[in-house]
C-alpha cells in the first residue's frame, strides 16, 4: 500500500509491479456525462502489457487467486483486496522473495477499481469505443 498525492488529496492506494500481463476480453469503463464508456478489445482476444517492469496502482481488486509460489492457496481462493483490507496471507512475508519483500502471486477473473498503469506498452487487438446512456 502507497500514498499517491492527488489532484483531490492524498489517496492510498495498492501498488503492484509486474514485467507482463495478459488480459482476457479487456473492458475498461469510466462513467462521463451521463454515459459509461467502455474501450473494449475484439471478443475472445487477449490483450497484453508489456516493457520496464511496470507499476500498476488500483483501489481495489478482486478475482480468484490461482497461484502464491510456494505457499497454499487460501481458502474459497476468492479474494477482494483494498488498502485497507489485505489478506493475512498476502501481508505475511513468509514466501516472498528473500531480501526483497516481493511475492509473486496469479489472479483471474480480475476486476480493478480506479486503476492507474506507469511504464509498459498496452496492446488491445481490434479495439473499439461504445458508450451506454443510462
Amino acid at each position: 500500500m502507497v500514498t499517491l498525492e492527488t489532484v483531490s488529496g492524498p489517496e492510498r492506494v495498492l501498488r503492484f509491479t509486474a514485467r507482463t500481463m495478459d488480459i482476457d476480453d479487456l473492458d475498461l469503463a469510466t462513467e462521463r456525462g451521463g454515459a459509461t464508456w467502455h474501450l473494449l478489445a475484439a471478443p475472445g482476444s487477449t490483450s497484453t502489457v508489456a516493457g520496464a517492469p511496470m507499476t500498476l496502482y488500483a483501489e481495489e481488486l478482486s478475482g480468484t487467486i490461482t497461484d502464491l509460489g510456494d505457499r497454499p492457496l487460501p481458502p474459497g481462493r476468492t479474494a477482494t483486496i483494498t488498502p485497507d483490507a489485505v489478506p493475512p496471507w498476502l501481508r505475511d512475508p513468509v514466501g516472498s522473495t528473500p531480501g526483497t519483500g516481493i511475492r509473486t502471486l496469479a489472479i483471474e477473473d480480475v476486476t480493478l477499481s480506479r486503476t492507474r498503469l506507469v511504464n509498459g506498452d498496452l496492446n488491445i487487438p481490434g479495439l473499439h469505443l461504445r458508450a451506454v446512456r443510462g
